[in-house]
């Protein structure tokens, strides 16, 4: 039996910038409905900074958008979220119900810089590669949904983002043209998790998997 009454219980858990908020809100409210005893420390670092403290044991389990193949860490792939285009409601592209990124490349175009997504940042760079100006990055989503919202461009985000930010005056159109994805992984030491850390995982897996549903 779980020794859960002796000792107050806690899970280290480290998220990475640009961790879907949709789901990951679910599957801590998941958490403290099932485990409401369990203390969670919560630390935002940086992908590389996560995989680190894993490694030394300073968290017990992290989330990001980074894949990982170290044999020293176990990662499970969770949700994934599409990218999409954010345009101002008033825009000469919302007649299309959707878009390619060649359709944006007369458009300045925001990035958040967090939200790494490697075959839609690929694209993105080839198309401005006449005019590296046209593509910038911005510090955080919010940032990029300002901008876009006053009418300085387009965004490319998570869809999801991109639907809560309609209240700000931000219009959606999917992306038609490839695979554009950015995947939720869940990290943990491999071989060394302990029996909080583990239900905490397997909430995250039924939280994706009724995503998928």
């Amino acid at each position: 039996m779980d020794n859960i009454t002796s000792q107050p219980a806690q899970l280290r858990l480290a998220i990475a910038p640009g961790v879907s908020s949709s789901q990951l809100s679910a599957l801590l409210a998941l958490q403290r409905a099932e485990e409401p005893e369990v203390s969670i420390a919560f630390s935002e670092v940086a992908g590389d900074e996560l995989l680190d403290g894993l490694r030394e044991g300073r968290y017990d389990v992290g989330m990001s958008l980074q894949g990982a193949s170290d044999p020293a860490l176990e990662t499970q792939s969770l949700w994934i979220e599409h990218m999409a285009v954010a345009m101002p409601l008033r825009f000469p592209l919302l007649d299309q119900a959707s878009l390619t990124i060649t359709d944006l490349q007369n458009y300045p175009i925001f990035r958040w810089r967090d939200e790494a997504c490697s075959s839609l940042d690929r694209r993105l760079l080839s198309l401005q590669a006449a005019d590296q100006q046209n593509l910038q990055y911005v510090t955080s989503f919010e940032m990029m949904a300002l901008w876009v919202s006053a009418g300085y461009g387009v965004g490319v985000s998570a869809q999801s983002r991109i639907k809560h930010a309609h209240g700000w005056g931000v219009s959606m159109r999917p992306l038609d043209d490839g695979s554009h994805e950015i995947v939720t992984h869940l990290h943990r030491p491999q071989g060394q998790a302990n029996p909080v850390s583990e239900r905490f995982e397997r909430r995250a897996l039924h939280v994706a998997q009724a995503q998928g549903a």
